[in-house]
């Protein structure tokens, strides 16, 4: 079960690349651009325990039902990843921003998926600290990788195969939730 979730971590951790591609690091300086890939991430770490709060505040309700929650949490999680992957695509989810305290607003809204699946992850066995770093970690890797990238007309197409074939895995996921 624990590689199980470190899979998911990796999967919500594509959320960051997105916004990351839209930041210029040729014309701004490192300090703003390292501050803009730490404020997305922490943008995206911020949503994930905010769910793990919420999560153990009132889950506790439904554990009678836990695997038809996963089940349903995680395929929703799938068809969004999925109808993402074409707006990604089209260039409709970059951001092309200045200043490195505006990444937070697209970071936050890119990272919903990463809200639900914190609260899903009340089921999942575990401690949310290592939850936590192995996010942040995935994240932060990504977002620097998808910062530095060059091309950016082939970071969009990257993106967007790793958001269908990240669906594809959640969805993957949610099956092997129903029927464990």
């Amino acid at each position: 079960m624990q590689v199980v979730s470190i899979i998911i971590l990796f999967i919500l951790s594509f959320q960051v690349m997105p916004v990351a591609v839209g930041i210029n690091t040729k014309k701004t300086p490192a300090f703003q651009w390292i501050s803009g890939v730490l404020l997305i991430v922490l943008g995206q770490l911020l949503l994930f325990l905010i769910g793990i709060w919420l999560g153990n505040r009132f889950m506790h309700l439904l554990t009678g039902i836990k695997t038809y929650i996963l089940f349903i949490g995680f395929f929703l999680m799938s068809v969004r990843f999925n109808m993402e992957a074409f707006k990604v695509r089209k260039g409709e989810r970059t951001y092309a921003i200045g200043k490195s305290t505006r990444y937070i607003i697209p970071a936050v809204a890119q990272a919903v998926n990463t809200f639900l699946a914190g609260i899903l992850f009340y089921f999942m066995p575990g401690t949310p600290g290592n939850d936590v770093a192995y996010l942040a970690a995935f994240s932060f890797v990504l977002a620097v990788l998808f910062a530095i990238i060059k091309n950016k007309k082939l970071a969009l197409p990257a993106i967007s195969l790793l958001y269908m074939m990240g669906g594809g895995t959640l969805m993957a996921v949610s099956f092997y939730f129903i029927f464990v």
